[in-house]
């Protein structure tokens, strides 16, 4: 029998066609997943905006039938999950809205798929969303780090094990294509949490996934904030922060120190104030030796370039889609009930988020 699906949000995330060069689209790696490894049904897709959901399907189904004849829509996510009765769910809504949504599949037994951010609340509410979690043994839930299936950084933790180097420095640094993010609300702290929660997290969370938890106590963070003479941005695009007091509107540049609990350092870099659509993303590692560098992961260019005391520099390229990846370990989870491919549960989900928040909060505060 093929396995009963749901989308729960029928934006970009989850149906793509958000902003230029996004990879972002489960809709279409489930299409392709149903034609190469599994037998799927899409049964329902839930938003309120009803005409976007209308659109997104009606898209879907031009071009796939097969997947999407059977897909029902509805606002009410609620009724979605009684009416349909999915096996397994994508989540893709906006930060401010997790909650009652993951309470609703986890009260019927509902597996499911987590975009980050998992919120923008402080961390007591994702921690007690996951003690919900654990009270329904068997509930596979994993969230969208993709960056942790990414073969390029499968080969970065094998290159560690292998010698067995242990990362002393780390540091990671994302600058945002600021011109091509046309949504207000993710302009808006309030509603996204800002930009480190909001996307700074997939490199917090590599940093956790290299070089364990973070000692939240060592975190220090300064930012640029838009009240600053030089917070400005010349390119903006059109009315995202129009009416939009100054104290709601995101910092435009981060950077922050911490230890980790190993005793390595480390420090994150996050901008939104780069143009066009091509973002900057680097990430090193520092060892006893050695030095690695994961460059522009996020596109078909990924580069691993190793700087080795004993070895001229080598460079090695990866062009891959770890977002494929991660949905077919969802659902092969989902299938087997056997969740020990996932990398990043939500248990582990939780602990980014803390320190994404305390980063995002505590420069909030230091630029004040």
């Amino acid at each position: 029998m093929a396995l009963r699906v749901a989308f729960i949000g029928a934006g970009a995330v989850n149906f793509g066609g958000g902003d230029p060069g996004s990879c972002w689209d489960h809709a279409t790696r489930l299409e392709v997943l149903a034609k190469e490894q599994f037998s799927l049904e899409v049964v329902g897709v839930s938003d309120p905006n009803v005409a976007q959901m209308n659109k997104v399907l009606d898209e879907r189904k031009a071009k796939d039938n097969r997947l999407w004849e059977n897909t029902k829509t509805f606002t009410d996510v609620e009724k979605m999950l009684d009416e349909t009765k999915p096996e397994a769910v994508f989540i893709g809504v906006p930060p401010f809205a997790h909650g009652k949504i993951e309470e609703a599949c986890a009260a019927r037994g509902v597996h499911m798929f987590i975009e980050k951010p998992i919120s923008c609340a402080p961390p007591v509410f994702v921690e007690q969303l996951n003690e919900t979690f654990e009270q329904h043994p068997g509930l596979i839930v994993s969230v969208g780090y993709m960056l942790r299936y990414h073969k390029a950084t499968q080969f970065i933790k094998k290159y560690l094990t292998d010698r067995n180097l242990k990362p002393l420095n780390m540091c990671a640094r994302y600058n945002t294509a600021y011109t091509s993010i046309a949504k207000p609300m993710w302009w808006n702290r309030k509603l996204s949490g800002g930009p480190v929660l909001e996307q700074g997290t997939h490199f917090c969370d590599l940093l956790r996934y290299f070089g364990g938890d973070v000692d939240l106590h060592t975190v220090s963070a300064v930012a640029l904030p838009a009240s600053s003479p030089l917070g400005h941005l010349s390119s903006q695009p059109p009315g995202v922060e129009d009416n939009l007091p100054v104290e709601e509107r995101i910092n435009r540049a981060v950077s922050a120190n911490f230890k980790f609990a190993s005793g390595a350092i480390g420090s994150l870099q996050h901008a939104l104030l780069m143009k066009g659509e091509k973002y900057f993303t680097e990430f090193e590692i520092w060892t006893d030796g050695a030095m690695i560098k994961l460059i522009d992961p996020y596109s078909p260019n990924c580069r691993v370039k190793i700087y080795d005391s004993t070895a001229p520099v080598q460079i090695f390229r990866f062009h891959d889609d770890p977002y494929l990846e991660e949905d077919a370990i969802f659902l092969r989870a989902v299938q087997s009930s056997d969740n020990s491919k996932i990398l990043s549960s939500y248990t582990d989900a939780v602990e980014t988020h803390k320190l994404a928040y305390t980063i995002q909060n505590g420069s909030a505060n230091a630029s004040a």
